[in-house]
């Protein structure tokens, strides 16, 4: 995706502790994209992140494309700090554990570590160190790539002595390394304890601490136990394996993320398994705006919603489904943010939507946009879905045209 000139933000798909995250669209390509946005006032730390991402380019970290001001959401007449980042259709990993039904399959598993490992390596050779791993912070791109995602917590290692004591402690309680949990260090060390507990987390769907409901006492007992989160009893011995070079209390004993690479439990895992092809699909970009579920994601977990194929939508409008599919459109989720004028189809009263704006990546194929509103699209749409009962009745007619048939030839008739 290009530079951002004029844009529309959308629906809230997230929300962090000062942080939001919207959907957005380029008003002059149709380019989906996120926003994270905070109060300019409050705004250090997102552009911080802003100053790290765009020091890096991996296929295995979520890119940047750009940041800007804007007004303020609330239309309290502030301004906003927005930072554009690449649109992940698959969501988080979070997201992806509950689509498996709280547990995600070893192969999968196998595949999504590889993906996070290639960018923790690179990220760790560029001098950063994540500080925060988990799967809400590992975002899954169209084509079933894991990327790293959410740098607000990240630390430039040559910047910050990571090994002197008294270091901020920044991430989450429940995948904090022992020496992060101490005050002591937050490395790179501490990103591989955090990728353990990751592994845990896609394996057993919650905390590599279960017994502790309390971030604190988890925290303490991280700190100064000999303990270590427990391996999964249904995994592989080489996922038993990889857990254990993972999750060491020595962070100098720990495996790096070049050496964990070369782990048979990442090895045999190849860059485009076909794990990933049969969870994508599960996710499927839309293919017009009528797919409008997907974006409809308001709460904290940023849970993205899995739409029916257009197939299974006809099949359901045949056959006189008990709850009617929602082929309404509304706009009034969708704000001007720069541009447009006073003319402008925003301050029309018609609740009609704006067909000019696509709601799919810029490089994705038009030939598939149906947009409700839109005259003879629209009729065409309707009509499709019509012919479903007749061909449905079609075979009883053809039934009744063999009996004549057959009554005719025996002279029966």
């Amino acid at each position: 995706m290009g530079a951002i000139g004029e844009w529309r933000r959308g629906p809230v798909i997230g929300r962090g502790a000062t942080a939001t995250v919207s959907i957005a669209t380029d008003r002059r390509t149709g380019g989906v994209f996120a926003v994270k946005s905070v109060d300019v006032a409050r705004a250090g730390a997102l552009r911080r992140e802003q100053g790290m991402l765009s020091a890096l380019a991996s296929p295995f970290v979520v890119p940047c494309v750009g940041s800007g001001v804007s007004a303020a959401v609330d239309g309290s007449g502030g301004a906003c700090y927005d930072l554009f980042l690449e649109y992940a259709p698959g969501g988080s990993l979070a997201d992806e554990i509950k689509r498996c039904g709280g547990r995600c399959e070893e192969p999968l598993i196998r595949s999504r570590v590889g993906d996070v490992l290639r960018g923790l390596a690179y990220v760790h050779a560029a001098g950063i160190a994540h500080c925060d791993v988990k799967g809400r912070n590992v975002l899954v791109g169209a084509d079933g790539r894991a990327m790293l995602a959410d740098f607000g917590c990240a630390r430039w290692m040559a910047a910050e002595d990571c090994n002197a004591g008294g270091v901020t402690i920044r991430g989450t309680p429940m995948f904090l390394a022992p020496e992060a949990a101490r005050g002591e260090a937050q490395g790179t060390a501490a990103d591989i304890w955090a990728l353990g507990c990751t592994v845990i987390e896609m394996a057993t769907g919650g905390a590599p601490w279960p017994r502790f409901a309390d971030p604190v006492a988890a925290l303490h007992h991280v700190a100064h136990s000999v303990d270590v989160p427990e391996s999964p009893a249904w995994f592989s011995a080489e996922g038993k394996d990889f857990l254990a070079r993972c999750l060491i209390r020595d962070p100098a004993k720990r495996w790096t993320a070049e050496q964990l690479l070369e782990h048979p439990f990442v090895a045999s895992a190849a860059s485009d398994s076909t794990s990933k092809a049969v969870q994508i699909e599960q996710r499927v970009s839309p293919k017009s705006i009528l797919d409008q579920c997907l974006w409809e994601s308001t709460s904290t977990d940023s849970d993205t919603t899995v739409a029916l194929a257009p197939a299974d939508r006809l099949r359901a409008l045949s056959a006189g489904a008990s709850v009617a599919p929602d082929w309404t459109w509304s706009v009034d989720d969708w704000i001007a943010v720069c541009g447009g004028r006073a003319d402008d189809h925003d301050t029309t009263p018609s609740p009609q939507p704006d067909t000019t704006t696509s709601f799919f990546r810029g490089d994705e194929a038009s030939s598939d946009l149906v947009f409700p509103g839109g005259g003879e699209t629209e009729r065409g749409a309707v009509a499709v879905a019509a012919t479903v009962p007749l061909m449905a009745k079609s075979s009883e007619i053809t039934g009744v045209e063999r009996s004549i048939e057959s009554r005719v030839a025996s002279g029966s008739g």
